[in-house]
């Protein structure tokens, strides 16, 4: 290393414990320029580059390093940080574990590995590195964080509950022990402490839509409707495009009776993802709440099939939308089609398909409610006034 490529790399390194990473980058890689073949230089370049987000760039300089020294494991586990991040699991994957197979405690390879198992729905196998991190690293909310999603996807709920909540003992405003620990409570219909979480979450990060929706599933599983749809439109207006955002407005819509709202919701979903089941499903609900049982039955039976919506369906659904919006009112008159409880048509009494079809639109329905289970099926406005506001966004009630 040269006397400038020094200077210039202690700058770099003096800036990176600063904080300053982003100016540390400039003087890592003038550091580099300065002396091209110092492979110090050149990881901690590579470092710098993977954490300012520059992962194609510290990809190739990475595997640089590890070509020329196989046996640079740093440069072997940043690697697979590195892939990771761009969804090369594979790769990911066998760099950390050539890592483990020389140093089996290396923390950033046991982390890194413990993080693809989960991501490739192993959570069994992930346990394994992410137990042995802990005992490494006992009280590090990232690592006991990581060991909660472990337990919460091999069902040991309480394990992950006393890990997570051990994190934001150490960090309370740590955002992944939040979410994972809201999301474990609202599976036991713990909901007061989930809006707490999650209130706290989305104040953390507030450009993130992921504790407004657990928010709103919290609040929908209280009863509180109005507030669950202020949480989840505030969710779809951080990301419009959200198919299970659209899906959850069309239940809380369905159970106010607002119908028009229910089958928008619904249609913009599957106008995302046309191989969605749900959004089908949520649209097959609303119609039969409006008693357009033959049109539900297809609705669903396409959905069996894994067929699209029929355009005759989607006409309908479009002008029961504009319809609904003129005339709310009109969710509570029968449309002339068979109603959702009507027996089967008389020239065909005996169709036991038919009969199987009505009982699966029920089940639709009852499906939709133990989704979100709320203990009235709608409040009143006097009930509704007395909720609190929980977003701290004006509300805009339709009284």
């Amino acid at each position: 290393m040269t006397a400038a490529a020094r200077k210039a790399f202690e700058e770099a390194v003096a800036l990176e414990n600063a904080g300053n990473l982003d100016r540390a980058l400039v003087s890592y890689l003038k550091a580099q320029e300065l002396s091209p073949d110092d492979t110090e230089i050149a990881y901690r370049t590579a470092s710098a580059l993977l954490q300012t987000g520059y992962l194609d760039e510290a990809q190739s300089q990475l595997r640089r390093i590890v070509f020329a020294e196989p046996d640079h494991l740093n440069a072997r586990a940043s690697l697979g940080n590195c892939q990771l991040l761009l969804g090369d699991m594979a790769n990911a994957r066998q760099n950390f574990a050539d890592v483990l197979a020389q140093a089996p405690d290396n923390r950033n390879a046991l982390y890194g590995l413990a993080s693809v198992l989960l991501k490739e729905d192993k959570p069994e196998e992930a346990s394994v590195p992410a137990r042995r991190l802990v005992e490494l690293l006992p009280d590090t909310p990232a690592v006991l964080s990581l060991f909660a999603d472990t337990q919460a996807r091999i069902d040991q709920k309480a394990a992950a509950i006393a890990a997570y909540r051990k994190a934001l003992k150490a960090d309370p405003d740590y955002g992944p022990a939040l979410i994972g620990l809201s999301q474990t409570l609202l599976l036991r219909k713990r909901f007061d402490e989930v809006i707490e979480l999650t209130i706290r979450a989305s104040e953390r990060a507030p450009a993130d839509p992921l504790p407004l929706d657990l928010l709103s599933d919290a609040l929908a599983g209280k009863g509180a409707l109005e507030d669950a749809r202020e949480a989840a439109l505030a969710a779809l207006k951080l990301s419009p495009r959200s198919i299970q955002t659209h899906v959850r407005l069309s239940s809380i819509a369905r159970k106010f009776g607002d119908h028009g709202a229910a089958l928008k919701h619904a249609l913009a979903a599957h106008d995302l993802d046309k191989s969605a089941k749900e959004p089908l499903n949520a649209l097959g609900a609303a119609l039969a709440a409006l008693k357009y049982s033959n049109q539900a039955r297809s609705v669903l039976t396409a959905m069996s099939r894994g067929d699209g919506l029929e355009p005759a369906i989607r006409e309908l659904v479009e002008g029961l939308v504009v319809a609904e919006r003129k005339s709310p009112e009109a969710s509570s008159v029968s449309s002339p089609a068979t109603s959702a409880t009507e027996e089967p048509s008389s020239d065909n009494p005996d169709d036991a398909a038919k009969i199987a079809q009505e009982k699966e639109i029920k089940q639709v329905i009852q499906h939709q409610e133990s989704l979100e289970p709320v203990t009235s099926k709608k409040i009143l406005a006097t009930d509704a006034d007395q909720l609190p506001n929980v977003l701290g966004l004006r509300r805009q009630d339709r009284s």
